[in-house]
């Protein structure tokens, strides 16, 4: 996600009633919202602010106007059956670090990814699940018996 937040946890709040934190979303004119329900009528805000919409931006031109795809703004939403298929495009960028640093690459990561590692509260993507994972392994998952409830609905 290319937003300050996933869109499922607007989702989620939403459902629940909840507010969403200032500078999540944003109404249909642009306006920070703490209301899911006008921010999903509206859009996320981008991560890192307009450097971040400038990111986003430059893989909305790859991935969809450079490959033929719908643009995100004419694509139909991923959530509901409503348009049809969104009929999005990937790009992806391959590169092989033998060409460039050579077996250093893999020295150089190791450094770079210890030294983050290292400062206090500082995670790398996917260490959070990782974390997660090895903690629900041990203790397992508490399920609301509200949300019990509405699975099993779904499941008669």
């Amino acid at each position: 996600s290319a937003s300050v937040v996933a869109k499922s946890e607007i989702i989620m709040r939403a459902r629940e009633g909840d507010s969403i934190p200032e500078g999540w979303g944003l109404d249909a004119e642009g306006q920070t919202t703490t209301d899911p329900e006008i921010a999903l009528k509206g859009s996320m805000a981008p991560s890192g602010g307009y450097k971040g919409f400038g990111t986003g931006l430059l893989v909305e031109v790859m991935a969809a106007a450079l490959s033929g795809a719908m643009l995100g703004l004419q694509a139909s939403p991923f959530s509901g059956t409503a348009g049809g298929p969104p009929r999005t495009g990937q790009c992806f960028l391959a590169f092989d670090p033998n060409a460039y640093s050579g077996a250093e690459f893999a020295e150089r990561i190791t450094i770079l990814t210890e030294a983050i590692q290292s400062q206090e509260g500082a995670r790398l993507p996917g260490d959070r699940r990782k974390e997660n994972r090895q903690r629900i392994e041990i203790e397992g998952v508490e399920v609301e018996k509200s949300l019990i409830k509405r699975i099993q609905t779904f499941c008669t």
